[in-house]
């Protein structure tokens, strides 16, 4: 066991963190007023048992060393050196932290190595002159790909596995670092027959790669997975060449692919990065924070329709910044708006909305809001989201604009929008405790079935020590695709400790989720569960509740669309087809009266 696995052994992480705020017992877990937010009612929770902590309102997680980290403002190693005094463990010279931190620049040092190797075979060698002309064709000068070490990987399955090896690194460092894929005879090159463009972080380390094909194949891109050293989530194209000027001009674009960035930071708009993604995450935004408060977003999605870039912009909106929208029109992306007319980029930047007033356009663009249907989805979609305007002055002014647009008394919007807030609360403290509410009396939830859906992985994560359970519903069930992993894994993990006889322990199941689920389970295991769910017997009930509740919710569903076919085949004539969709109708209103 090293030192820091040691450390985490020897330190409760309870008794760390009732040093700086008391807890409560809430179950297995406990719970208290969060350090790092202001808040008035606690969504704080502890697990002594994983180690962990996780803040359901500013969404900071992590161990015992993030939590040192967080609070006293330190870095790893001192955070290291307090909990291991701390803790009684002594240190030796050749401790994990110095391991890990030779290990990295390995890791560094091997990315390093092949950004060199992949810059040489597309500016000097002959094999990589189809690739040059592909990036000269797409409007990339010599001088830019210069200044990002642009560069290119053969079509072939161990170029550079062979060239690294040559250089001292192993088989284990290539793998690790995202480079080599392994195999039965150690590992094979991940990027072949792609242009290759590092991925480098602030501090100039070259941290990973997105390869791009040179055709139409797919996938396009393909991303360095999860590395020691390289986290999407965190991760900003061009930061490390553009954070001066976006200090400069206290504003940062962002957009969503490497040509987009490149090409409008070779064009002279320099104040640019790349999310890699339309969905900011929490990290990123604390990361511009440092520079800026004022951001600019130009994806090719439409932002009002995707969830998850909202969910982006709800955290932007959270940390106090400023967010417009840069909209483009007749191109596909920012790229080939700056290649045919660099002019048209410039004033489409210059000209970018305030997000609300993006929002407002979208919903006025695809529905009619002087229709009742039309009024209904443009409430659906922006009551949620005014209602977490966090400053009162912003929300007052768009409250207004959307009282003109579908034509109603502000006051209406007001008390829509109170309703949903009392709700949105109602059911979140209903759901951590128990999901007990008749749902054809309560009003419409619009997160209501994301909130089933993770309080059910959270359930089942809960399983009762002495209790053998296999869930016996479909994946189906889940319309989050994360979630759908996590309850597969759940299932084999239960079907392979159910035939051994031995009892669930969150600890053995987390060993079995990738990387990149881990956090979710974490969370998920946090949620507050009421007490008297320990009771298998009451459990067990508690799942089936909200199994119920999730399949009504899909019949529902199918039900309102049934409803308009059924209204537009009435409408149209269409008499065979009204016969069918009302036998249909009909069969699904038995199927749910009966659940």
């Amino acid at each position: 066991m090293d030192e820091i696995e040691l450390i985490k052994e020897k330190i409760n992480v309870v008794d760390l963190i009732s040093e700086y705020l008391p807890l409560k017992k809430a179950g297995v877990n406990f719970k208290g007023s969060c350090p790092f937010h202001q808040e008035k009612t606690p969504s704080f929770m502890v697990s002594p048992e994983r180690g962990i902590f996780h803040c359901f309102g500013c969404g900071v997680g992590g161990d015992i060393f993030k939590f040192l980290m967080e609070k006293e403002g330190i870095e790893f190693k001192e955070a290291l050196e307090i909990l291991a005094q701390k803790a009684g463990v002594t240190l030796k010279r050749s401790s994990a932290p110095d391991k890990a931190k030779d290990l990295n620049d390995r890791l560094y040092e091997a990315n390093t190595k092949a950004m060199q190797f992949f810059n040489y075979l597309l500016t000097t060698h002959p094999l990589g002159k189809k690739a040059l002309d592909y990036l000269h064709s797409r409007g990339i000068k010599d001088e830019t790909i210069k200044e990002f070490q642009i560069g290119y990987a053969l079509n072939s399955w161990e170029t550079l596995t062979k060239f690294l090896k040559k250089r001292g690194f192993k088989t284990e460092e290539l793998i690790l670092s995202g480079l080599g894929v392994s195999s039965k005879r150690g590992c094979y090159d991940r990027f072949r027959g792609r242009v290759m463009f590092p991925l480098i972080d602030v501090r100039n380390r070259v941290i990973g790669f997105s390869g791009r094909v040179l055709g139409k194949e797919e996938p396009k891109y393909i991303n360095t997975p999860q590395t020691p050293i390289f986290d999407k989530k965190r991760f900003l194209l061009g930061l490390n060449l553009t954070k001066g000027i976006i200090k400069e001009k206290d504003e940062a674009i962002i957009v969503e692919g490497e040509m987009d960035m490149i090409m409008s930071y070779q064009e002279g708009i320099k104040n640019i990065v790349a999310s890699k993604g339309t969905a900011l995450t929490e990290d990123q935004v604390i990361t511009l924070k440092k520079y800026t408060e004022n951001i600019s977003l130009c994806f090719d999605t439409d932002l009002a329709g995707d969830a998850a870039s909202r969910r982006g912009i709800e955290i932007a909106d959270k940390a106090g910044m400023n967010i417009k929208v840069v909209k483009i029109e007749g191109v596909k992306d920012p790229a080939e708006l700056v290649r045919e007319e660099k002019a048209k980029w410039e004033k489409a930047v210059l000209e970018a909305i305030p997000i609300y007033d993006y929002y407002l356009k979208s919903v006025e663009r695809r529905f009619d809001e002087k229709s009742a249907s039309g009024k209904r989805s443009i409430f659906a979609e922006l009551i949620p989201i005014w209602n977490k305007i966090t400053d009162p002055v912003t929300s007052e002014h768009y409250i207004q604009k959307l009282a003109a647009l579908v034509q109603v008394k502000e006051d209406f919007i007001r008390e829509e929008m109170a309703k949903f807030s009392q709700f949105s609360t109602k059911v979140v403290e209903k759901i951590e405790q128990s999901v007990k509410a008749d749902t054809e009396k309560a009003p419409v939830s619009y997160d209501r079935r994301k909130l089933l859906e993770d309080y059910l992985i959270g359930l089942i994560l809960r399983l009762p020590h002495d209790h053998t359970y296999i869930p016996n519903f479909p994946e189906t069930l889940f319309t989050q695709e994360e979630l759908k992993q996590v309850y597969v894994l759940l299932v084999i993990f239960l079907d392979s400790i159910s035939f051994k006889g031995k009892a669930f322990k969150i600890t053995d199941f987390i060993k079995s989720v990738p990387l990149e689920l881990a956090p979710l389970v974490d969370r998920l295991y946090l949620m507050q569960i009421d007490e008297k769910l320990e009771d298998k017997k009451i459990w067990q009930k508690e799942i089936e509740t909200v199994v119920g509740e999730l399949k009504k919710m899909l019949i529902r569903s199918s039900l309102e669309k049934l409803s308009l076919q059924i209204k537009n085949a009435q409408e149209f004539g269409k008499i065979e087809q009204l016969d069918l969709l009302n036998k249909r109708f009909r069969d699904l209103s038995v199927k749910l009266k009966n659940l």
